[in-house]
């Protein structure tokens, strides 16, 4: 650590006096460890939903190979946004958990039940332009 309370690779707190994972004090472990499942639990989501992707894709009789291929870019920014929400969302929460700050709340349930109806008419689209 240098004179000005600078660290060596650069990064620094809001006054310049820590990295924001070594803020404040350590959170109950049961607190980290939940918060860690969440994470993982979007992780999982992003997984699954590349794993439609590649499954929209091999499927010839459903549509259009367009409609498809629609389908699967579709799932996979919805799996790229989860994979960032998810992040995102861990590390808010565990910097507030460490500044004993109220955990608030997000707009990322009211979203990606939006994107879930959008995924769902996409899907409707894809069968209903399919073969009869």
């Amino acid at each position: 650590m240098s004179v000005d309370g600078s660290r060596q690779d650069g990064e620094r707190g809001p006054k310049g006096s820590a990295r924001w994972w070594e803020e404040g004090e350590e959170p109950d472990y049961r607190a980290t460890m939940a918060n860690e499942r969440t994470f993982l639990a979007w992780s999982r989501t992003a997984l699954a939903l590349l794993a439609g992707a590649l499954a929209v894709l091999g499927l010839g009789q459903v549509g259009p190979y367009g409609v498809r291929l629609g389908l699967a870019c579709y799932l996979i920014v919805l799996a790229v946004a989860a994979t960032v929400s998810g992040y995102w969302q861990w590390r808010v929460r565990q910097r507030r958990m460490r500044l004993r700050q109220p955990l608030g709340h997000s707009t990322v349930n009211a979203t990606v039940g939006l994107a879930f109806l959008v995924l769902a008419g996409l899907v409707v689209a894809a069968v209903a332009t399919g073969p009869r």
